[in-house]
């Protein structure tokens, strides 16, 4: 009967490792601006657990040193000026240098100091997306039915300026590790550098109506010969008046 009741027990400590194992996992960033949050994220993960560490084990030795052993209560303590002061400063201490570390990191993502190689204003309407290739004529349209694509080159500084036709909706790429809200009436301005060629999949997580599911899009991310390839392409067709798709 012993060995019934342990293999529950090991069950669910299994569990609950698993579960603690990928709540601190992330996906790389595929951006420059990405790779901040990144470590970010990971910092805060690594202090997380050196305080859950040292936390559960003060605990667990308070209980063990501390349990009562007959009749009589252990020894009791009545305040300690050095021990209340040390936990106060450390917390204390690691949330300034969280904070400072966080503006850092914001700083990195936001700054826009550089001259942009790619200006895309990508404009989000009820249900998809529209990239229009500023001062190019090429423009990319898409609807629920047809997903679109916005085609840049790697290692490029794209400067995004995001705008909404309708109601709030937003502009995710999860390998970006960076998300934006698309407000009507207000311009978000955001740069992005890709550091790696692929396929991308974004998607609006702002519920804006019953089609919002299909509101999807992907980031193509190409070298540049193949960019301005296709970007004279595009050109063409929407020189045509057809949105190059």
């Amino acid at each position: 009967m012993q060995p019934r009741r342990r293999a529950p027990a090991a069950r669910w400590l299994a569990v609950t490792a698993l579960v603690a194992a990928l709540a601190g996992c992330t996906p790389q960033s595929v951006t420059e601006q990405g790779r901040a949050i990144y470590d970010l994220y990971n910092l805060f993960m690594y202090i997380a657990a050196v305080v859950f560490v040292v936390v559960s084990g003060l605990v667990i030795w308070s209980v063990i040193r501390y349990r009562r052993r007959g009749d009589e209560l252990p020894t009791q303590t009545h305040g300690n000026n050095r021990l209340e002061l040390t936990w106060t400063v450390i917390p204390t201490v690691i949330v300034l240098v969280l904070f400072v570390l966080t503006l850092r990191a914001q700083d990195k993502v936001l700054d826009q100091s550089g001259e942009a190689d790619v200006n895309v204003t990508v404009t989000a309407f009820q249900w998809s997306y529209r990239f229009t290739y500023e001062g190019t004529g090429a423009e990319v349209v898409g609807s629920p039915e047809h997903v679109p694509e916005m085609v840049v080159p790697v290692g490029q500084t794209i400067r995004v300026k995001l705008v909404s036709a309708d109601v709030v909706h937003t502009f995710y790429v999860p390998q970006t590790l960076f998300k934006r809200q698309a407000i009507p009436g207000t311009d978000n301005l955001f740069d992005l550098t890709f550091e790696k060629e692929g396929l991308y999949h974004g998607q609006c997580t702002q519920f804006c109506g019953l089609q919002h599911p299909d509101m999807t899009y992907r980031v193509r991310v190409v070298n540049q010969g193949q960019y301005q390839s296709w970007l004279a392409d595009a050109t063409r067709r929407g020189a045509a008046g057809q949105p190059g798709t």
